[in-house]
């Protein structure tokens, strides 16, 4: 796990941290609205964690109403084009990979 290098992260560094979650190296939490959504969407874990370690950056790393730095990820993954919407968190014992959304398309 990379170390955390400094709030808000570098994009490179965020791609990083999703690589790091999505290979169990760093906490990584589906929200439930992600939750809600990939059983509406019929969307997977597996294909979740497949574009979080292969996908690139289709929405740059911005800061939210709320503080919280996001940014969109696309890929494929079983044969299906998929954008997960990802929130960064810094909490105190390291930063946190968040999943809060994930559609097909984009």
């Amino acid at each position: 796990m990379t170390p955390i290098e400094s709030f808000p992260p570098s994009e490179h560094q965020a791609r990083q941290w999703m690589q790091e979650a999505a290979e169990g190296r760093r906490r990584l939490l589906f929200s439930l609205h992600a939750e809600e959504r990939m059983q509406q969407r019929k969307i997977g874990r597996r294909q979740i964690i497949q574009v979080l370690r292969t996908g690139t950056v289709s929405e740059p790393l911005h800061q939210d109403v709320r503080g919280d730095w996001r940014c969109n990820v696309s890929g494929r993954s079983a044969g299906m084009r998929l954008t997960v919407g990802v929130v960064l968190k810094q909490k105190p014992d390291g930063a946190w990979v968040v999943v809060a959304t994930a559609f097909e398309g984009e």
